[in-house]
């Protein structure tokens, strides 16, 4: 007959030794982590801003005009310094279909160029950024309704639509309103593609 063998419980009980961790050890470790942490934060770079990419609006415009019959206008002979970011044509504000255009200007603002047929209030309002009007303002031969947001930091310029068939622009700046008054002195309407 064999005897089992029997484990003492005092070496299976027994604690690690890491378990037992004393209070200087925990700082070395929190001091360890803290430096990689440091090191990483250190190596990564930050980026300030982002610059979007240029887009072809013409094309773009000329693809919508082609698909829609919607006659559209875009800024011709700005310059060196404007560069066209965003160009889509989709349901905006109450399925509202707006061809929208997004300029980065010279001096680092944004201008948005909406245009759309068939406009509703609250299409409008949402597009000046629910800004109060503040009079007209001519450029050239035309003349806009001015809108200023807020806060100040928008300026809208409005051209309703003359007609049932006709579109409604509206022009918002984050910039300086001459550079808004430069946009819109350069629209021109776009003929479609071939």
């Amino acid at each position: 007959m064999t005897v089992p063998e029997t484990v003492s419980t005092t070496d299976a009980a027994r604690p690690s030794r890491y378990s037992l961790g004393s209070l200087p050890n925990m700082l070395r470790s929190l001091l360890f982590i803290g430096l990689l942490v440091a090191g990483l934060v250190a190596i990564v770079p930050r980026i300030d801003e982002v610059h979007r990419p240029p887009v072809d609006a013409l094309a773009k415009a000329r693809t919508t005009m082609t698909q829609t019959g919607v006659p559209l206008e875009l800024p011709q002979g700005l310059g060196e310094g404007w560069v066209p970011t965003v160009a889509t044509y989709a349901p905006g504000t109450e399925k509202v279909l707006t061809f929208t255009t997004v300029w980065e200007t010279p001096a680092g603002g944004d201008i948005a160029l909406k245009e759309a047929t068939d406009v509703t209030d609250g299409w409008l309002a949402r597009s000046v950024n629910d800004g109060a009007r503040k009079g007209s303002v001519s450029v050239g031969a035309r003349t806009f309704e001015r809108y200023v947001s807020r806060s100040g930091t928008q300026v809208s310029y409005v051209e309703p639509a003359a007609g049932s068939d006709a579109t409604t622009l509206v022009v918002t700046g984050t910039t300086a309103e001459d550079e808004l008054r430069a946009f819109v002195a350069a629209l021109r309407e776009v003929s479609p593609a071939s």
